[in-house]
């Protein structure tokens, strides 16, 4: 235990080490993501929770919050497109991989006001447990989706298991060894687990399916005064509003279905309140 407390405090955080580390992280996800099997869904290179405890380590063990983001910052510069340099002479695409890049690039720019918030996770108070909630939701809602798919498709994914168990196990390790009092493992606990509940409220408002419906050649959209569904808080019908469809838009509505199974039946009604 004592090691893994020396890891979020107790290193000498040197640029020569950020780098060494940056190098090495990326390295290994290389490694990862060029395996034989499908480990991308495990591998570093696409996976959060791997980077924020890197983030985390390098934050841990900076003086000032200027330090820890311009190391973090710089960690995160050398490693991301390293991955993709890495597997390029491996890969069809080559080069080509950094088309791939971009995201982590904008996520690295966010790094650098990240960490500096980051690092006051170091300070005494509640305020520190609400500055880390947002990395134990991360890690709490990664690990969530892999031992879902994990135990849905079990025993063919082993893989996911693991990662999900990984996930898991980061959240009590940031608990335990990152914030050092009560008071800021219960703020921590309480703010991730209001962020999972509204996440969970946004996708229970999300519809299980969705399908475009071409209205009758003499119908346009604009003739219908009124649309009734035989259950409103299940079934949802509105206008098409993409204009990817161009002119067709004006035929067509849209069929939201907040489950699988629920009554699709709708009426249209017409400006002198008569059904189409």
């Amino acid at each position: 235990m004592k090691y893994l407390k020396k890891l979020f405090g107790g290193i000498r955080m040197s640029w020569l080490r950020v780098i060494l580390f940056a190098v090495g992280s990326a390295v290994w996800s290389a490694l990862l993501l060029l395996l034989p099997v499908d480990l991308d869904v495990a591998g570093m290179g696409s996976t959060f929770p791997w980077w924020i405890l890197f983030a985390i380590i390098i934050i841990s063990n900076c003086e000032k919050p200027l330090e820890a983001a311009c190391k973090t910052f710089v960690f995160f510069l050398i490693s991301q497109p390293l991955i993709y340099i890495f597997q390029a002479p491996f890969s069809e695409l080559g080069l080509g991989l950094l088309q791939y890049y971009p995201p982590w690039f904008f996520l690295t720019l966010l790094t650098f006001p990240g960490a500096w918030l980051g690092w006051h996770v170091r300070k005494k108070g509640i305020l520190s447990g609400v500055i880390l909630s947002p990395m134990i939701y991360m890690c709490a809602m990664c690990g969530w989706e892999y031992l879902r798919f994990g135990c849905r498709v079990f025993p063919r994914d082993i893989l996911s298991l693991a990662s999900g168990i990984f996930c898991i196990a980061e959240c009590a390790l940031l608990l335990a060894f990152v914030l050092s009092e009560r008071k800021q493992r219960i703020a921590a606990v309480l703010c991730a687990a209001v962020l999972m509940l509204g996440t969970a409220w946004v996708y229970a408002r999300q519809p299980a399916c969705s399908t475009i419906y071409r209205l009758p050649d003499e119908i346009r959209k604009a003739d219908i005064a009124e649309i009734k569904v035989a259950d409103p808080s299940l079934f949802r019908v509105t206008a098409v509003t993409d204009q990817n469809y161009g002119d067709e838009a004006d035929r067509l509505l849209q069929i939201d279905a907040m489950k699988e199974a629920c009554s699709s039946e709708f009426t249209l009604y017409d400006k002198d309140g008569q059904v189409f």
